[in-house]
């Protein structure tokens, strides 16, 4: 499936994450950063990695989504990037 997503120009980019114990989670109150070890502590589930998609549609980006092999034990979550100059998110044509 990577390979398909690949040659067909969709797939831009993704990484796997270190484990949540190597997390360090900041803070800024009145104008003072803080720093704490570990993930957040309400979180319940646990980001593991990222893909950056370009899709012509969120019903694209939805399709890969669950042909990914963890959305049978994880969730999968699918969202547009914003786009910082107009400040919306837009599903845009895939190069090529």
């Amino acid at each position: 499936m990577l390979r398909e997503i690949e040659e067909s120009g969709e797939l831009i980019g993704g990484e796997p994450l270190a484990d949540p114990n190597t997390t360090k989670t900041v803070r800024v109150r009145n104008g003072v950063p803080s720093t704490t070890d570990g993930p957040f502590a309400e979180t319940k589930e646990q980001l593991a990695g990222y893909f950056l998609l370009e899709c012509a549609s969120l019903e694209r980006a939805t399709e890969i989504a669950a042909r990914f092999p963890d959305a049978r034990f994880n969730p999968v979550e699918v969202r547009p990037v914003m786009d910082p100059e107009v400040r919306k998110c837009e599903y845009r044509d895939p190069p090529g």
